[in-house]
């Protein structure tokens, strides 16, 4: 069996981070909202821990 990459997993988490924050500005954008850093900061940092551990378990699970 291959042992996981967590290098792969950093950079999935980020990259889904950042689409993620993205797609949630677009989003405010339409809807009427303020920009706020703060909030685009917790969700950055939300959406890469959550993204980071769905793609461990993925490569986890096809490991097996």
């Amino acid at each position: 069996m291959s042992k996981i990459d967590k290098k792969q997993v950093i950079i999935a988490g980020l990259v889904g981070g950042v689409v993620f924050c993205l797609i949630i500005t677009v989003i405010d954008y339409f809807l009427g909202r303020g920009f706020s850093w703060q909030r685009l900061g917790f969700y950055y940092v939300f959406s890469s821990i959550m993204y980071g551990f769905l793609t461990y378990r993925n490569f986890k699970k096809h490991q097996k």
